[in-house]
Formats: C-alpha cells, sequence, structure tokens
C-alpha cells in the first residue's frame, strides 16, 4: 500500500508499504479521507512525545473510509460500509476510565500516534478498538469527506459542554482556526444568543463573518477585555472558549468575562510555557467557572458524527483544500501556510 510515513530520520514520505493483514477481531479499512490537525504537524516538525528519534509509524487520526476485510465477527462491519474512527482507544479499567473519562485513560493507545494511522490507502483497526465501539458506521448519505470532519468537531463538543450556552448568552471564541470556527458554528447551530470572535489575521476574521459571528474583533488593536466589555454593554461575555495557544489571552479572558461565566481552556499552552499569571480574586468574587478539556471520548464522536449527518452544509465550508496521497507534501505545506481551514488527505483520489 502506499503510506505517508514519519521514518526513522525523522522526515515524512510518501513511500510504499506492504499491505496490512487482518488478524482475528480485526478490521481493514480502505481510506477515502484523513484530515491534517494540529498534532499531524507537530510530528512533522519532531516535537511529539510519541514519535521519539528513529520512530517509523503513519500518522493521521482523523480518518474515515470503507470496509475492505471485516475479521471482527461485527456483523455491523461488512465489506463496503462506510465507517468513522474515533482515534482514542482507552483501556477500561484505569481510574478515569472506571469514571467515564475516557479521554483521560491512563494508557490509552491511539490511530496514528501509538500505532499506524491514515495517511495511508489502508488502515488496520485493531481488535480493542472494534470491542470498545471507536468504530462508527457512517449515517446513509453523510459524504466521507465532511465525515472526517467528525473527530475535531468532538473534541469541540467536549469543550463547549462545560460552558452550557443558552439563547441568552454572549460567546467569546479566541482563535479563529479550524477549532474554533468549529466551535462558532456549533453553538450557533445550538441557538447561542451571540458570537464575539477574537483573532489577529483578517483573513480568518473575515471568514469567521461569513460563517455566522456577530461581531469579530482584532486583539492586537485594543485590548480584549476592553472591546469585549463594549460589545457587550461592559457586561463581558457569559461563555469562553480559547482555542489559541496564546498565554496572554488565557489571561484576558478572566477580565473579558461577565459574572458568572464558565470559561473553556481548549488549547494547550507550548511546553515549559504553562504557567500564567492569573487574577484568583476575578474567579472568587466573579464566580467564574474555569475548565479545559483534552482530547475526546467515542461519546463525543458519536454526538459529533450526529451533528454532522443533520447538517452537512452547515460544516463543509471547514474544508478548503484536498489532496491525493502522493502529493501528502504539498498537503503538509498547505495546512501550515493559514490560508487554509481543513485540509485533506484522499488516498485514493
Amino acid at each position: 500500500m502506499l503510506a505517508y510515513e514519519h521514518q526513522s530520520d525523522g522526515i515524512m514520505r510518501v513511500v510504499e508499504r506492504d499491505d496490512p493483514r487482518p488478524q482475528e477481531g480485526e478490521l481493514l479499512i480502505d481510506v477515502a479521507a484523513a484530515g491534517i490537525c494540529g498534532t499531524d504537524l507537530k510530528i512533522a516538525r519532531g516535537e511529539h512525545r510519541f514519535y521519539p528519534p528513529g520512530t517509523m509509524r503513519i500518522p493521521g487520526h482523523e480518518t474515515v473510509g470503507v470496509v475492505a476485510e471485516n475479521r471482527s465477527g461485527n456483523e455491523r462491519f461488512a465489506p463496503g460500509t462506510p465507517v468513522a474512527v474515533a482515534p482514542n482507544i482507552a483501556c477500561g479499567t484505569c481510574r478515569p476510565c472506571r469514571r467515564g473519562l475516557g479521554n483521560l485513560c491512563e494508557n490509552y493507545e491511539s490511530v496514528g500516534l501509538t500505532f499506524d494511522g491514515g495517511f495511508a490507502t489502508q488502515l488496520l483497526i485493531p481488535a480493542p478498538a472494534v470491542t470498545n465501539g471507536n468504530v462508527m458506521v457512517v449515517p446513509e448519505g453523510l459524504d466521507l469527506a465532511i465525515a472526517s470532519l467528525t473527530e475535531p468537531i468532538a473534541a469541540v463538543v467536549r469543550g463547549l459542554r462545560p460552558l452550557t450556552i443558552t439563547p441568552d448568552d454572549t460567546l467569546l471564541i479566541c482563535g479563529a482556526g479550524p477549532i474554533g470556527l468549529i466551535a462558532l458554528l456549533v453553538a450557533k447551530h445550538r441557538g447561542v444568543g451571540k458570537v464575539i470572535v477574537s483573532q489577529t489575521s483578517p483573513h480568518r476574521r473575515s471568514i469567521a463573518e461569513q460563517l455566522g459571528a456577530d461581531h469579530t474583533i482584532n486583539p492586537r488593536e485594543r485590548a480584549l477585555p476592553e472591546q469585549v466589555k463594549d460589545l457587550t454593554g461592559g457586561a463581558g461575555a457569559d461563555a469562553i472558549i480559547v482555542a489559541t495557544p496564546v498565554g496572554q489571552v488565557f489571561t484576558d479572558t478572566l477580565h473579558s468575562a461577565a459574572k458568572g461565566a464558565r470559561i473553556n481552556f481548549f488549547a494547550g499552552l507550548p511546553s515549559g510555557k504553562g504557567e500564567i499569571p492569573l487574577d484568583a480574586n476575578l474567579i472568587h468574587y466573579g464566580e467564574l467557572v474555569v475548565t479545559g478539556s483534552t482530547a475526546n471520548t467515542n461519546a463525543d464522536n458519536a454526538e459529533a458524527l450526529d451533528l454532522l449527518a443533520a447538517q452537512p452544509e452547515l460544516f463543509a465550508p471547514l474544508i478548503t483544500a484536498t489532496f491525493p496521497l502522493e502529493e501528502a507534501d504539498q498537503a503538509f505545506e498547505a495546512a501550515r501556510g493559514g490560508e487554509h481551514l481543513k485540509v485533506l488527505i484522499e488516498p485514493r483520489r
């Protein structure tokens, strides 16, 4: 099979690999589309902890395709069935798993991180992933390219959940990359009252406006809290999601929040830069609820797939470029460039 492999010298290359052969309990999938995300770019830069020097592995965890061979024993996965893959395989026995927090599993495996992923013509799904429900049948009629958005939408679904947004709320989204724009679309779909998007790039601000943002602001022109307070009559935002890895933004959100606001630190900060100043009195006296979120569970992925099936046209504009596997280098270059939103590799194109 053809694959875009991280090789032992740290360089990503399109190579020929032996075709995978599924064993008892496993599934073999013909990959239709795999999205490139920040994690994949981090792998390509040689900065991911699961890809130490010398690692030879195929990345790609936002993967959809069609069942090629079914040795799982599950009749739902007959050859030809379109499927999406939730990438994080929880062990089911550690303390977080026992509490329903499979995304925080202490022993997790993950497609494209701990074993070969979807930047290839075929993807082998191990038996535990099948048993645990990581493989989901794509609803009839849903285009597989759009279904490849399942995993990033699942991450946003998880991040928005503790914000409990309502039609009376003003939501502030910091960052208009793919995650911030997905948060915008999901929040508008769920009937949030008003959305403010903060973003330095004029191109991304324009896209946010096209996708339904009520206001966009540039935090470099004037302090973020001042602009948010001006747009909310001095009250501040009722819900805030931070989708950009900039420490000052995390600090500024507390000053941009309304009384009783809920804040989600969706983005992580670079290693060694996670300590930032936060005014604890703003949290205390404002009764702010500050949360974090990371990765997603199978249930989050199922919810995301339902959202996509209900309104595929809402999310379709997020896909702005597709490349065949042979042009994976160009696909990664496009994903790095900042002009595109979601860039897909379609191995069988």
